[in-house]
């Protein structure tokens, strides 16, 4: 795990601020980990089966109840959709 302090403003911070308001993301640190997720995505470094059997993983190791898991996959369609 890797631990990074940056400092937005302007365009990037707005973006950050709207991920959250409309619901895109919780926080903002779940925000960008969104957009860095869809970036490798768009980018050919992650292709969308590797993030299914990475969320899968990631719920397998924390033993999260079935609405959760939903919640997961739908965050997961939606943001290899955009």
């Amino acid at each position: 795990m890797s631990s990074v302090t940056v400092t937005f403003r302007g365009i990037p911070e707005e973006i950050l601020n709207k991920m959250v308001e409309y619901g895109i993301a919780e926080t903002k640190s779940e925000a960008i980990r969104v957009a860095l997720v869809n970036f490798g995505i768009e980018m050919g470094l992650l292709s969308e089966l590797e993030l299914v059997k990475s969320l899968r993983a990631q719920l397998a190791e924390r033993k999260p109840s079935h609405v959760e898991v939903a919640e997961e996959i739908k965050r997961a369609k939606l943001e290899s959709l955009r």
